[in-house]
């Protein structure tokens, strides 16, 4: 659909609401207003689960708090405005303190956690009568309020659109988008996980507590068990889920629908009302599983196919020629200047030595081969120097920075980039999105639209320009790991760890790469550490041999003195030296 179809619609819209207080009675207001209200609480919880994966079930709990913190204060004598800015701070507040604890969980033991919360405050707000009033409830001044709340709500409802528009194109909701698809490797990126839980934990906080206040003011009553009820917690959800979590218009088609057969069972079927909102939630779950929006008979329709469109999809992109050039920075190669020192490295899980005492050094420009058996410890030495692991005893420094107590987003703000022996790419986002959020949080931490026109030029690098819109869950192995590499290589890497990727390459694809190898070395000055079992492959570009066996290193020298060394043959070498030769 046109763009300027698409905001002649959208202002359509807005001018049909603003009338309604004027035009409609006061039952359609009440109605808009509360269906404004459910389409900010599914759309703020949709940015914890939609936009960063983390099922939150508690969410209503922050409209309950909101709701209480505005009526407490209103009816102690404080002005209006500053009620409302209460409602947001502590709803927000509330967030802040949960967020340590819950963040610690993830998957389903998350979701149970946060359930609990809803149940939680309504037990609280039974209790503390003096602040509360307990089961009684808070009566608020009885003021007829329905069209100023209407209006606020109508406020409050555009803001949260124009928010999720900004997800949509910003560097926080591609962080967001990433640990949604893959969260240690969006750590390994350079994205602070616990930062962008909290922030966005806290920003979809503040937006349910506000509803809250706006539908307490509304109300002119509240108490603990309309304000904390689970079974209404669960309707924003509901229509979320049903809509299309995770997509641009997914949460709003969903309340819609939901709101809409809520007021008819409430006027015909009033006693059967959980029964069918039960009946709808596991039907979506069961035939629905993405949502409506993404139902087939829309995504391949050609008039409804954009209602499908998922939240980020539209981006600047490069326009013009694409330069044969990365834009990487050029270093003159300091061999004295050791870029990697493992002293005495060792990891253990449980009773299995993955790692032992390995010590080595890597110089700046240097190409190293790191080979070993299966199960020699190569992968787990390469978490330890990314971060994903701590070495129980030991110490890894980059650059003579000691990386003990460094995260993994530190460590690749150090300048360290990988690939996976299994290709890790975030599968559901594009080519060109996965290249732009190694650059964006990586080392060379490039602005968001500068890293989407540049990723065309890393793309090409590898072979994968044509495809720079294609999701990266619909890649070939090859190009999986064809876009790893670029990845890493657009964080702007002093060194690079590469993880088995010329397996089931041809032989003119292998001596690709590795030209690819040499010239990131020559031109850029990174140094690389290549993981590799092809040993045809290796033999071709690395300056020296790092051998691993059962976790220790057994030898650590130029590629044909390591080919001449009895243990070495023995372990590893022998069969492929012997083709070699």
């Amino acid at each position: 659909m046109p763009r300027i179809v698409l905001y002649g619609c959208a202002l359509a819209l807005a001018a049909g609401v603003a009338a309604i207080p004027a035009f409609a009675g006061s039952y359609l207001t009440a109605f808009v207003l509360a269906l404004m209200i459910s389409f900010v609480m599914a759309q703020s919880w949709d940015w914890v689960n939609g936009q960063m994966g983390y099922l939150n079930l508690g969410h209503f709990a922050f409209y309950g708090i909101g709701a209480y913190a505005f009526a407490i204060l209103l009816t102690r004598g404080a002005p209006l405005a500053p009620s409302f800015a209460a409602a947001v701070f502590f709803g927000s507040l509330a967030a802040l303190l949960v967020s340590l604890p819950l963040f610690r969980l993830k998957g389903d033991y998350f979701a149970f956690a946060t359930l609990a919360i809803v149940p939680l405050c309504e037990l609280l707000a039974n209790n503390f009568d003096g602040l509360t009033r307990g089961s009684d409830g808070i009566t608020l001044p009885p003021d007829y309020v329905l069209v100023p709340a209407f209006y606020m709500a109508a406020s409050l409802a555009a803001l949260t659109i124009a928010v999720t528009l900004w997800l949509m194109r910003s560097r926080f909701g591609y962080g967001l988008r990433a640990i949604r698809n893959d969260e240690q490797v969006a750590e390994v990126a350079g994205i602070r996980l616990f930062v962008f839980k909290l922030a966005t934990l806290t920003l979809s906080a503040g937006f349910a507590a506000m509803a809250g206040a706006i539908q307490a003011w509304q109300f002119s009553y509240i108490a603990p068990n309309t304000m904390f009820n689970l079974g209404v917690a669960l309707v924003p959800i509901a229509g979320a889920l049903l809509g299309g979590s995770g997509l641009l218009l997914g949460p709003l088609v969903g309340m819609v629908l939901f709101a809409s057969l809520e007021q008819a069972l409430l006027v015909k079927l009033s006693h059967l009302r959980e029964a069918v909102l039960g009946l709808m939630i596991m039907l979506i779950g069961r035939f629905l599983p993405g949502g409506l929006l993404r139902a087939k008979w829309i995504t391949g329709h050609r008039s409804l196919f954009w209602l499908s469109r998922e939240s980020h999809f539209e981006v600047a992109a490069s326009t013009g020629a694409v330069s044969d050039e990365l834009p990487l920075a050029r270093r003159a190669i300091d061999k004295n200047q050791i870029v990697l020192a493992c002293e005495g490295a060792t990891m253990a899980f449980g009773g299995n030595v993955a790692v032992n005492n390995v010590s080595l050094t890597i110089r700046q420009g240097e190409i190293v081969g790191l080979v070993g058996p299966n199960g020699s410890g190569k992968t787990t030495l390469f978490n330890l120097i990314s971060g994903i692991y701590r070495p129980r005893s030991g110490r890894i420094l980059i650059e003579g920075k000691d990386i003990a107590d460094f995260r993994a987003d530190e460590i690749a703000h150090l300048g360290i980039g990988r690939t996976y022996q299994i290709p890790r790419p975030f599968a559901e986002l594009t080519v060109r999105e996965n290249i732009a959020i190694g650059r964006t949080f990586g080392a060379s931490k490039t602005p968001l639209v500068d890293a989407m026109r540049t990723a065309d030029v890393f793309a090409r690098y590898v072979g994968l320009d044509g495809l720079l819109e294609r999701k990266a869950e619909l890649l070939s192995l090859q190009q999986k790991k064809a876009l790893e590499l670029a990845r890493a290589l657009a964080a702007e890497p002093k060194l690079l760890l590469v993880d088995e990727v010329a397996s089931g390459l041809s032989t003119v694809e292998i001596a690709t790469f590795v030209k690819h190898i040499r010239d990131i070395r020559d031109h850029y000055g990174i140094t690389v550490i290549w993981v590799e079992h092809i040993f045809s492959a290796l033999a071709q570009v690395v300056d020296r041999l790092i051998v691993l066996d059962n976790g220790a290193v057994i030898a650590d020298a130029p590629l044909a003195e390591a080919m001449r060394d009895e243990k070495v043959l023995t372990t590893y070498l022998g069969h492929a030296a012997t083709e070699a030769k």
